[in-house]
């Protein structure tokens, strides 16, 4: 009897845990593609009013240089921090194991990261925000960009990010170079997304 259990229960443990791996995997590559929308987002914010202060371009985000200088450098090592933490995350590892799930399991995988990483940083920028009432305009515009990623993960990156990169498996799988385009259109799809609700919120 507990031979024949354990022989029965064997393959579901074993797809379970493959399952398992391909799920945490996505999820962190997820994360990952979020942090670099993040990243970039918020360096591209910490240039503006770098810009902005030294009278560059005239986008009204500081009053004073000093209010300019930290503003730009908390802002923009936020920024790098982000990347930092994507590039040493898994990102490509489901794409570089495709062989082993089926695309129907990595597209399932990649909803359920693109979701869980796009309320993770909504819900952390609405959480932040309440911090920055009284510190200079730049950092609400930072927490506007974070939670503008946490919305593109959740909508674009579920229903327009998930389904592309399915639809390039179906179409051009066989081919070796899929593997190198499937996370910039992932990340394309995702950092589109951002700043159009960045642009709606500002």
């Amino acid at each position: 009897m507990t031979d024949s259990s354990s022989q029965t229960q064997t393959p579901a443990e074993s797809q379970a845990r493959r399952l398992l791996g391909l799920g945490v995997h996505t999820v962190g590559t997820s994360f990952d593609v979020g942090l670099l929308v993040v990243g970039t987002g918020l360096l591209g914010l910490a240039i503006a009013v770098l810009l902005d202060g030294f009278d560059v371009v005239e986008i009204g985000l500081t009053d004073s240089t000093g209010s300019m200088l930290g503003s730009g450098l908390v802002i923009a090592v936020f920024g790098a921090f982000a990347l930092g933490v994507a590039v040493e995350g898994p990102i490509g590892y489901s794409t570089r194991r495709r062989g082993r799930f089926t695309d129907i399991e990595v597209a399932i995988a990649g909803a359920i990261g693109a979701l869980l990483a796009g309320l993770t940083l909504f819900v952390i920028a609405n959480y932040a925000r309440r911090f920055v009432d009284e510190l200079p305009q730049p950092f609400d515009f930072a927490i506007t960009v974070i939670r503008s990623a946490g919305r593109a993960g959740m909508t674009a990156g579920l229903f327009l990010g998930v389904p592309a990169l399915w639809g390039v498996r179906e179409l051009w799988g066989h081919n070796a170079w899929i593997e190198e385009v499937e996370l910039p259109i992932f990340y394309a799809v995702w950092a589109t997304a951002a700043a159009f609700f960045i642009a709606g919120a500002i």
